[in-house]
């Protein structure tokens, strides 16, 4: 795979090292102005605190850096399965595309999960962890379910829209290959993730003109978005009002943008890859896509004020036509606050509520 390429020039070598260096000088600094901070910092002290780190480490690398060290959602899913006792279980699709079961592959019900990090970081333990809870809790209330995840192509080798034509062919496989009804499949995603799963009830509805359309017989069961990446304008109020409070500010956010859509520009986004663009008019067919959808967001993200605004445009067009939404904006988290609570070591939840926020839905509606 092209995200497995581990090439790197030595001033990029150097800028790993100074990076790291940067990194943990501004959560030295942090340790001490962290306490003044007030309302302007993150949830807590703790949070604070790495939330610097990872704005600092995450602003300052490039692309070339981050190709480098990243470890692929494949090889990243097979060394936690061996860590956790775990059978793989992995699919390739026609296109040479892999997907990881977690769960038994024969289970009556589906949640097909498109992980987060900006198109271009991959997914990794935090996810696979928040997954296997979110089956097991599944499971534990009687409900017969499994999770898929798709190892779609990374940026920058893979622009758009190469990941939404993946995520259409493995739903294809659901459907039409393992003779699952669409009733009995959900989809999933968390920033990056939540894009790419707009995308994919845009194509049903829509069919993108570069890619196969995909035809269900029924409704799929639901859609679970977490902090979904819905604009890639970066200079909404929430990027100021919220800049020191989330993990990663407009720095990452617009080399991923780029770097996932080929582009630099600021119109090069269209309605399946950046879903605010679209008027409440598009969303209203998608009620005919999916029966109901979980929108998540942290009150201290960056993200915010995109997602309010698509939810908005997408509450109108989908509820007009009698699809269920439910937009839960929860006060003091961060973006996809639940798994980087896995991800910082939290056995709950951190304070926020964000956990069961999510969890009491999916047990009411997965």
């Amino acid at each position: 795979m092209a995200d497995q390429a581990k090439t790197i020039s030595f001033g990029s070598r150097v800028g790993i090292a100074s990076t790291t260096l940067k990194a943990m000088t501004a959560a030295s600094a942090r340790l001490w102005t962290s306490p003044f901070k007030g309302q302007h910092g993150a949830h807590n002290y703790f949070k604070d605190v790495i939330f610097a780190m990872m704005r600092t480490q995450l602003g300052n690398t490039n692309l070339e850096q981050e190709t480098y060290t990243r470890v692929p959602t494949t090889q990243a899913y097979l060394g936690f399965c061996k860590d956790h006792g775990i059978p793989p279980e992995s699919l390739t699709l026609s296109s040479g595309t892999q997907a990881h079961w977690l769960g038994n592959k024969n289970a009556k019900r589906v949640l097909l999960w498109l992980h987060g990090g900006g198109y271009v970081v991959a997914g990794g333990a935090g996810h696979f962890q928040y997954l296997v809870d979110m089956k097991d809790t599944l499971n534990a209330q009687g409900s017969d379910t499994a999770v898929l995840i798709l190892a779609y192509g990374l940026a920058p080798e893979n622009v758009y829209p190469t990941q939404l034509t993946q995520a259409v062919e493995v739903l294809r496989y659901l459907v039409k290959t393992t003779g699952r009804i669409p009733s009995d499949i959900s989809i999933g995603g968390d920033s990056a993730g939540g894009n790419l799963c707009l995308g994919l009830i845009s194509h049903i509805a829509h069919p993108h003109p570069e890619i196969p359309a995909l035809h269900l017989p029924t409704k799929l069961h639901a859609a679970l978005l977490l902090s979904p990446w819905c604009s890639f304008n970066t200079h909404t109020r929430a990027y100021q009002t919220n800049a020191e409070k989330d993990c990663f500010d407009r720095r990452a956010l617009g080399r991923w943008s780029s770097a996932f859509l080929g582009s630099d520009s600021p119109f090069a986004g269209d309605f399946y890859s950046e879903p605010v663009t679209a008027p409440a008019y598009w969303w209203e067919a998608t009620a005919s896509v999916v029966g109901e959808v979980l929108v998540w967001a942290g009150g201290n993200e960056v993200l915010l004020d995109g997602i309010e605004e698509w939810a908005r445009r997408f509450t109108k067009g989908y509820g007009k036509q009698g699809g269920r939404v439910n937009v839960a904006i929860t006060p003091k988290a961060a973006h996809v606050e639940p798994i980087l609570e896995l991800l910082l070591g939290y056995k709950g939840d951190s304070g926020t509520g964000s956990a069961k926020v999510i969890k009491d839905w999916a047990r009411a509606k997965l």
